[in-house]
């Protein structure tokens, strides 16, 4: 079968095309998903690496605190902390005026890793005075505590006299582990 000159040129233009059509669908377009895959894959590295970077130039300002918290108070005796604790809540409540109704220790159970923590249930009375002093002492103390949770209230429609509850979290170090900075790397964000 002979083709004429025009049958050939439409011969070889589709023949053309679907070639094109081949080496696209076969190898430029995965080609080119895979180099996209590639760049993501980049892109999220050097946001980890970034990440890592901050993290390495934000130790020197957490090595201070961090040994704060270790002549502080941060002792890997789980009943030494408790005690630290209870003592010191005490302790302020008796400086400020304060009335504990209770102090009630929970160790949590079950945590892995170097630091471990201890909830302790506070409830106290007292004039609005004594309870901003006992928040504030808490909050500003080198102790590794902090607040959790906390309801306030009034027994009365003037104010005067306040009723705290709280939930208070101490940290520890787990037994075993070494009570040097350098051992210690603080967990990212800090919840």
């Amino acid at each position: 079968m002979v083709l004429s000159k025009r049958e050939r040129l439409i011969l070889v233009a589709t023949i053309t095309v679907l070639m094109i059509f081949a080496v696209d669908r076969f190898i430029l377009t995965p080609v080119l998903d895979a180099r996209g895959e590639i760049l993501n894959q980049k892109q999220e590295l050097i946001r980890e690496m970034e990440k890592a970077s901050d993290l390495f130039k934000q130790k020197g300002s957490f090595t201070p605190k961090w040994e704060e918290m270790i002549n502080g108070g941060l002792s890997s005796d789980v009943s030494s902390t408790e005690s630290i604790v209870l003592n010191a809540l005490r302790a302020w409540a008796q400086n400020y005026g304060l009335i504990l109704s209770s102090i009630k220790p929970e160790r949590e159970r079950g945590q892995g890793g170097k630091i471990r923590e201890i909830l302790f249930n506070v409830a106290c009375s007292g004039n609005m005075n004594s309870v901003g002093q006992f928040l504030w002492q808490i909050e500003n103390t080198t102790l590794p505590l902090r607040i959790t949770e906390f309801q306030l209230g009034s027994r009365e429609e003037d104010g005067k006299e306040m009723s705290l509850q709280m939930k208070l979290s101490a940290l520890y170090l787990a037994e075993g582990s070494m009570q040097t900075v350098s051992d210690i790397q603080p967990s990212e964000g800090g919840e």
